[in-house]
């Protein structure tokens, strides 16, 4: 049975979806168990079973740094000289930043010029580039905020909260008023997700019973909720949560379709809900055993094609027509890897990416079908003001965003919304992008594009790093 459940699935009720999940096909080894292999080979000083468990994990999750970080390790370790500069090289070419010469297993590469090269060039690749400027400061009393949207037509900046289920006003002069606090009269929980329905006067926001919530009673552990609110006044009009099934829920971003239909992804099982504009309850709309984590979501501009990020496994596109899912196309030398926050813009995704080294914001140009990567341009990376940036919003040509988080973090500092140009910044075109984009364009022109097919993967499970110093 195939692994993608699209628009078809529509008509199924839940439990059947879910069902449908566990069953699958699942490689015959999952992350956690070569993460538990990979550990104990390494205790054990069996370096060939560490290095292969770590070619396994890399194979599962071709964008995680830190399993491709690992797995120099393990080349190294065996004196494994040339396999160790390849995936040195391969992590190069991505723009990742890590210094070998921090792990003590590298020692015996570091006698080379090569490495030398490869190792003083991804060290160089975490200096600064770009720029970002505050535009307002959340005190420690908006504690964990995660969602962000903008409000045309007062022109300010919606927040919300995880931790005490706020909704916040964001003026662009940096000043701010609570609008709504979760309590136990409205039944709100933590805020995950918010998105302006200017058109239709409304305002949509993702809430759930997570840990994070002060509020937070175990009961309701894993219940999930769409809240929809009059936008002028922020009077709750509908609750819309996802169908009981005995599985815990988490929504987190929403996309809304000029038609009113409104699109919200589940963090905790790879599934995006729809709630159509002429419908009262969420249905599930695509899902995939394949993907990990959902982070972030966006339509294009025209409403064809929906864009869907995962944490481990890049971005999937899915044809809001036809229900057809595919695997953004994008040239090796970009990892899509650690994708936060997702946002479309005049034909270009705007990326976050806190999950990798640098930390990074990239502006990615699509093809005209919108299904590939024709050009990157870096709108900031490393930047001092950036620690665990998370989510933003496009206003004009400027992208705005959470430039540091309170996740791992202490709670009582304060969280700065920057912004960043997206009109003025330099393209990338490398070789290996402009052949992939030409090689692309030959096969659509042969009706060889086709509908991705599914990757072997683990739905998300907590993972335990492998052993070894990331530096």
């Amino acid at each position: 049975m195939s692994a993608w459940i699209c628009a078809a699935c529509m008509s199924l009720a839940l439990p059947a979806l879910a069902q449908s999940l566990d069953q699958a096909n699942r490689p015959a080894k999952g992350v956690p168990q070569l993460l538990k292999e990979a550990n104990e080979a390494y205790a054990e000083k069996n370096f060939q079973a560490y290095r292969a468990a770590l070619q396994a994990l890399h194979r599962q999750r071709p964008y995680n740094s830190e399993y491709m970080y690992q797995l120099v390790l393990a080349h190294a370790l065996l004196d494994e000289k040339r396999a160790a500069y390849n995936v040195m090289l391969q992590m190069q070419r991505q723009g990742l930043s890590y210094d070998f010469d921090q792990a003590p297993e590298t020692k015996n590469l570091r006698q080379t010029q090569l490495y030398q090269y490869l190792n003083g060039l991804m060290v160089e690749a975490g200096q600064p580039v770009g720029a970002a400027e505050p535009v307002a400061s959340l005190d420690g009393s908006a504690r964990l905020p995660e969602a962000i949207a903008w409000d045309p037509q007062r022109e300010r900046f919606l927040v919300g909260t995880v931790a005490d289920g706020l909704i916040l006003a964001v003026n662009t002069d940096g000043s701010s008023e609570e609008l709504l606090r979760a309590d136990d009269r409205n039944g709100i929980w933590g805020i995950h997700g918010l998105a302006v329905d200017a058109a239709r006067n409304r305002l949509w926001a993702s809430s759930a019973a997570h840990p994070g919530f002060s509020g937070f009673d175990p009961v309701d552990q894993g219940r999930s909720v769409l809240l929809e609110f009059q936008l002028d006044n922020l009077e709750l009009l509908r609750r819309h949560p996802v169908p009981v099934d005995g599985r815990p829920h988490l929504l987190g971003k929403i996309a809304v379709a000029d038609s009113g239909d409104v699109y919200v992804a589940d963090t905790l099982l790879p599934i995006i809900y729809v709630k159509p504009a002429d419908a009262e309850s969420l249905r599930p709309y695509f899902a995939s055993q394949s993907l990990v984590s959902l982070r972030g979501l966006a339509l294009s501009d025209d409403g064809s094609k929906l864009y869907a990020a995962d944490a481990e496994m890049g971005i999937v596109v899915v044809d809001v027509k036809q229900g057809t899912p595919y695997n953004l196309e994008a040239p090796e030398t970009l990892n899509l890897g650690g994708i936060e926050g997702l946002e479309f813009w005049q034909g270009h995704l705007v990326i976050v990416q806190n999950g990798i080294r640098p930390q990074r914001l990239l502006r990615l140009e699509l093809d005209p079908d919108g299904l590939a990567v024709s050009a990157i341009a870096p709108l900031a990376v490393g930047l001092d003001i950036m620690d665990m940036p998370t989510h933003g919003v496009a206003v004009g040509d400027e992208f705005n965003f959470f430039a540091n988080s309170h996740w791992g973090q202490r709670q009582d500092q304060p969280v700065t919304i920057a912004k960043t140009s997206l009109d003025d910044v330099a393209q990338i075109v490398d070789p290996e992008a402009q052949r992939l984009f030409e090689q692309y364009e030959q096969a659509k022109q042969r009706g060889d594009v086709r509908p991705m097919a599914p990757q072997q993967s683990e739905a998300k499970e907590q993972d335990e790093e492998p052993p070894g110093d990331s530096g």
